[in-house]
């Protein structure tokens, strides 16, 4: 059997607006689809619906941080042993939810989020995402900061090419690492959401880690995606010495549709075949595995 680490998902939240059981639905992701895997781990994201307010916006993420206790979804905030458990790291994607309030930070670490994405679209009171041309407000730039002196780590997927800059800026100066969890190559698939050659090499001297999306219009400029394109990816990450920072963040139950024949986290291991004859033994067992485990082994605080 095969281990599989994902470092995003979108399931907790539509699981909640679906009254699904995390054990068994028919998302993109149930604990009943995990267990083909020796090892399953899941960078679980509680996502703010734009079309909430930010005072709204939170009380949902109460709420559906209450559902997940009520499911039985444990979150760890460290990773020391390799375990065969199903286990569960949460993040938030969209952090407009502290509103203003820079000491909610402190609130979702008590929490036990690990890991935040500060934008999803638009301008937002902490600057601008992939949509815009803004980079950190004054705010962004505190809630940044925070997170990195708490140990948050700073996930720069859905932010602009500005607010990237400024983020990986300030892990530098902290000495702090940062992921894109669900980020692909825009030099492969020119699109506003993928990351340019110049910030992947910077989230690598960093010691971060990037995740494959399987959003197909984030894989192919036509919009239909299949394995081909993932592994063209994957591939051109690999040309820029990537091998110890690729992983997969697949977005499951946070996209419309799928690559071709991919239906859900039980076709996974249809990827792993692909990447075992492309690129050998070692090099999936890094991507589909290793590099995340490595990675949040060492940086979760």
């Amino acid at each position: 059997m095969i281990s599989f680490f994902d470092l995003h998902c979108d399931t907790l939240s539509r699981a909640y607006l679906g009254n699904y059981n995390i054990y068994a639905s028919p998302l993109h992701i149930s604990l009943e689809k995990s267990s083909i895997f020796r090892s399953y781990k899941q960078v679980m994201a509680i996502w703010t619906d734009n079309s909430l307010s930010n005072y709204d916006g939170y009380k949902r993420y109460r709420e559906i941080l209450n559902y997940a206790k009520n499911q039985g979804i444990k979150f760890v905030t460290h990773l020391q042993d390799d375990t065969t458990d199903a286990t569960f790291i949460l993040s938030i994607e969209d952090l407009r939810i502290i509103e203003s309030d820079i000491s909610r930070i402190s609130e979702l670490y008590s929490d036990g989020v690990r890991l935040a994405i500060p934008f999803w679209r638009g301008t937002s009171q902490l600057g601008g995402a992939w949509d815009t041309n803004q980079g950190l407000s004054a705010l962004g730039s505190c809630t940044i900061k925070c997170m990195l002196e708490l140990g948050i780590i700073p996930d720069i997927s859905h932010s602009s090419i500005f607010s990237i800059d400024e983020i990986i800026e300030l892990c530098s100066l902290y000495k702090k690492p940062l992921v894109a969890s669900h980020s692909n190559a825009f030099s492969v698939c020119n699109h506003s959401r993928n990351l340019s050659r110049q910030h992947f090499l910077e989230i690598v001297s960093l010691g971060g880690i990037v995740g494959i999306s399987l959003c197909p219009e984030h894989l192919s400029s036509s919009g239909f995606a299949t394995i081909d394109d993932i592994l063209r990816h994957i591939d051109y990450y690999l040309s820029l010495d990537g091998e110890n920072h690729i992983c997969f963040g697949c977005d499951f139950d946070g996209v419309s549709s799928l690559p071709l024949k991919i239906y859900g986290l039980e076709d996974m291991p249809k990827i792993y075949i692909r990447l075992l004859n492309t690129f050998g033994e070692t090099i999936a067992r890094k991507i589909f595995y290793d590099n995340a485990y490595s990675f949040l082994s060492k940086n979760l605080l």
